[in-house]
């Protein structure tokens, strides 16, 4: 294995927080050896803010005034790392000393790649980030035969060794930063959701890798942050279909985004009427997210 020493200030964690629970502390333990900058964007217990802040590893903890989203809260974050790489981390992601090494020395064998990334594992050490084609305008809502078959066959393929990904979850990735600098990290117009399909674009748009390997790994939890909100399902909701209509720069004066309207309004008031609360509560969300996204600059 290659000997690479983390103390020596070559990566810095970034972690966004919002309403977290203590699902953070297993991860800040396996981020001991490594400085780490927290961006949090609210409504977290203080109890847990009290723990995290307990870490000495804690390079610098940024209270954000108000939610400002995962995207802007990475990149806030990222104008302070100093270090030539970034490990992009949620607080429901572990992963240990030794696995972030072979991470590292994925770029000493392949230094202009832009992301590394580790297979991510459930607790019945499942994997679960299986390969997918990035998201082409129409492609991720309907395919035809040919490219549904190539779709599924990635899907359910279990990679061995290092390769060249398209896409990559944004759960955890190692960033060279020398390399994202040239192209930004995340879109800001992405409050949450598809900032990572943005980013993967960018990067295959440049020619610039993106390697996931099988010889390192995470586990990723199911994070309890949020859960039971019904605001938090609304904004899950809209945020979902508001990010996707940026991802594909859909036309904001297009009848089509006037006729989803409509129908989201038809099915809110439908679903109503029958007392399907939850499906009524999501077709209102998505309307929310047809005018947000015709309201954006």
């Amino acid at each position: 294995m290659l000997k690479v020493n983390l103390n020596n200030s070559e990566i810095t964690a970034i972690i966004v927080i919002f309403n977290v629970t203590n699902v953070i502390i297993k991860c800040l333990e396996q981020l001991k050896d490594i400085p780490v900058i927290i961006v949090d964007n609210g409504k977290s217990n203080q109890e847990i803010i009290s723990k995290i802040k307990k870490f000495k590893n804690i390079k610098k903890y940024i209270k954000s005034k108000k939610n400002i989203g995962f995207a802007r809260a990475n990149n806030f974050a990222f104008k302070y790392v100093k270090t030539k790489f970034s490990l992009l981390i949620n607080p429901d992601v572990e992963i240990n000393y030794s696995e972030i090494q072979k991470l590292l020395g994925i770029f000493k064998k392949y230094p202009e790649t832009g992301i590394v990334v580790p297979t991510l594992i459930n607790n019945k050490n499942e994997v679960i980030d299986n390969l997918e084609l990035l998201p082409e305008k129409g492609k991720s809502i309907q395919r035809n035969s040919f490219e549904q078959k190539i779709s599924d066959q990635l899907y359910n393929t279990f990679i061995e060794g290092d390769s060249c990904i398209m896409y990559c979850w944004g759960a955890i990735m190692l960033v060279n930063n020398d390399v994202v600098k040239k192209i930004g990290l995340f879109d800001k117009k992405f409050f949450m959701y598809w900032e990572d399909y943005d980013l993967c674009r960018k990067l295959y748009s440049k020619k610039i890798s993106i390697i996931k390997t099988s010889a390192s790994s995470a586990h990723h939890l199911v994070s309890s942050s949020g859960k039971g909100s019904i605001l938090n399902f609304f904004l899950i909701q809209m945020y979902h279909v508001f990010s996707s209509y940026h991802y594909f720069k859909v036309d904001k004066k297009s009848t089509h985004l006037s006729k989803k309207a409509a129908l989201y309004l038809f099915r809110a008031i439908g679903y109503l009427f029958i007392l399907n609360f939850k499906n009524s509560l999501r077709n209102l969300a998505r309307l929310f997210a047809v005018i947000k996204y015709k309201k954006t600059n």
